[in-house]
């Protein structure tokens, strides 16, 4: 038996071979015309009495084909990807100078300026009791008592001012709303309306951010209502 030469491969040393390049993921990653190339140069200097049987060369191909796919799908995803970033900064560029109802009830108020809420009453109200608190200190500035109210959205303006009149500075506050339904003191969601100024796509997240009139941002998904 001839003893085998150094640039002869056996089909175990050629599998081998093979697997170490496909699955290389560094800068030496084979294309397609490379991977023929070798191939073919890989048949011609196969071991004639030890040849690459029919099944090792069309698993081969098969591997190839599937790393092949598996990049064609990647890059297709990275253009959706694209293009959905691309499709939300332009719906969300028609949320500027809209206002968003954020969850939460906290938000800028006083200076002068009137800060407009957001209340949700899961069932009609005999009363509803709005209050709010400073962000400094937590202290009470405001309150007041509103009458009977049905079921639904219902929006407030708080002009800045405290329980006597008296304007107060600029900074953040606190909104809270109670009503009493079916004999019971609940307390109920409040949200703070504020100006969308920009929208921002956050790769963090994979979703978009909005940038309000006050200076603070918030996620989309932080959003509770749009409105004028």
């Amino acid at each position: 038996m001839t003893a085998l030469t150094p640039d002869i491969l056996t089909t175990e040393s050629y599998m081998a071979q093979q697997r170490n390049a496909v699955y290389n993921n560094g800068e030496d990653d084979l294309d397609r015309d490379a991977f023929l190339q070798l191939f073919t140069a890989q048949l011609k200097s196969q071991n004639p009495l030890d040849p690459m049987k029919n099944e090792a060369f069309v698993a081969q191909l098969a591997q190839f084909s599937s790393v092949e796919g598996i990049k064609g799908m990647q890059a297709s995803l990275e253009t959706l990807v694209s293009n959905l970033r691309t499709d939300s900064l332009l719906t969300g560029s028609s949320l500027v100078g809209k206002k968003v109802a954020i969850d939460g009830g906290v938000g800028s108020g006083g200076g002068g300026g009137v800060t407009e809420t957001v209340v949700s009453l899961p069932k009609d109200a005999d009363s509803l009791i709005l209050s709010v608190y400073s962000g400094s200190d937590g202290s009470l500035v405001y309150r007041e008592e509103i009458g009977a109210l049905e079921a639904g959205e219902h929006r407030f303006g708080w002009p800045g001012r405290d329980a006597n009149g008296n304007q107060m500075p600029k900074g953040e506050y606190r909104f809270t709303s109670s009503a009493i339904i079916d004999g019971k003191l609940v307390a109920t969601p409040t949200s703070v309306l504020s100006e969308v100024a920009s929208v921002t796509w956050n790769p963090n997240n994979q979703q978009l951010d909005l940038q309000l009139r006050d200076g603070s941002s918030v996620s989309l998904d932080g959003i509770r209502t749009i409105s004028n």
